[in-house]
């Protein structure tokens, strides 16, 4: 009786799941991330994909993110705690090979003062003591020189390169030309029917960035969304704008240089809080709902 009642609802829910597909010219969903079907979106869309008069076209577009090459400055309560902890680490731990020796040596040293000599080996106390390798560590401490967390990138408020701000992440943004206009955005391109939208991404770093900079898409799926309509001049392709999808990227080495595309007049790596200054308030609206701030 059960089974009776399983099969027809089965296919019922193979039946929608098929009109969901065809309707909405979604294809497959691979594990190279989403993938559209030209002949759907070239007929007529569906409300998620068609607004009024028109179509919306699919742009594809890369966050590229550089993150911290060193720890950024602990705030106090971070001080704290790591005091805290470092404290408890000693009360709490056994004590260590040099802390062993050291008190070797000032058992020996003790035996030394009362002329106890008969008990000490001469070989032994001619090597060098934990108290004469400590003093050694220390004088090599001080003349030890560590490298200048300010660059000479930051002197100079070079942005166009990734050896600045190693304490921040840091966000690649292009000025891009949009229609008429060179807007500041994250590079992007519409996407081309066969592909996923994550090989659409992974075309965009190649052609607007160059093939120098090493940077590794994260995950199959979007991460943010974006949609603007274009100007009244620029619908005779039949578009009324586009629907932008955000893929995070991530810089793989520690240097990298930018070859523009084209169409890329200007780029900059920029911190989060910099990027406001930047970018239409519509459009960081919806970065900054998936780009979360590193301070």
């Amino acid at each position: 009786m059960q089974t009776n009642r399983l099969f027809p609802c089965l296919f019922r829910v193979l039946r929608t799941s098929l009109r969901v597909r065809e309707t909405h010219g979604l294809t497959s969903i691979s594990p190279g991330g989403l993938k559209f079907s030209s002949v759907a979106v070239d007929a007529e869309l569906p409300s998620f994909v068609s607004e009024g008069v028109g179509k919306w076209q699919i742009v594809g577009a890369a966050c590229i993110t550089r993150l911290p090459v060193i720890c950024p400055p602990m705030t106090p309560i971070e001080e704290e705690y790591s005091k805290l902890i470092a404290k408890l680490e000693v009360e709490h731990s056994l004590r260590s090979d040099h802390e062993l020796r050291l008190e070797q040596d000032q058992i020996r040293q003790d035996l030394l003062k009362v002329k106890e000599m008969d008990d000490i080996e001469l070989e032994e106390s001619s090597q060098q003591t934990a108290f004469e390798y400590e003093d050694a560590c220390v004088e090599e401490l001080k003349a030890f020189k560590f490298a200048p967390t300010v660059t000479e990138a930051d002197q100079k408020g070079d942005i166009q390169t990734l050896n600045r701000a190693l304490d921040r992440a840091l966000v690649l943004l292009v000025k891009q030309k949009l229609g008429d206009d060179c807007t500041w955005v994250f590079p992007q391109s519409p996407w081309i029917p066969g592909e996923t939208l994550r090989q659409t991404c992974e075309r965009i770093i190649k052609e607007k960035c160059g093939t120098n900079l090493k940077v590794k898409v994260l995950g199959n799926a979007p991460c943010g969304f974006y949609k603007y309509k274009y100007p009244k001049q620029l619908r005779s392709s039949g578009y009324i704008g586009a629907k932008v999808f955000f893929y995070k990227a991530q810089v793989t080495g520690v240097n990298g240089e930018v070859l523009p595309g084209s169409d890329i007049a200007e780029y900059q790596w920029l911190t989060h809080e910099q990027l406001n200054e930047k970018l239409k308030s519509s459009y960081a609206k919806s970065v900054f709902k998936f780009l979360v701030s590193d301070l």
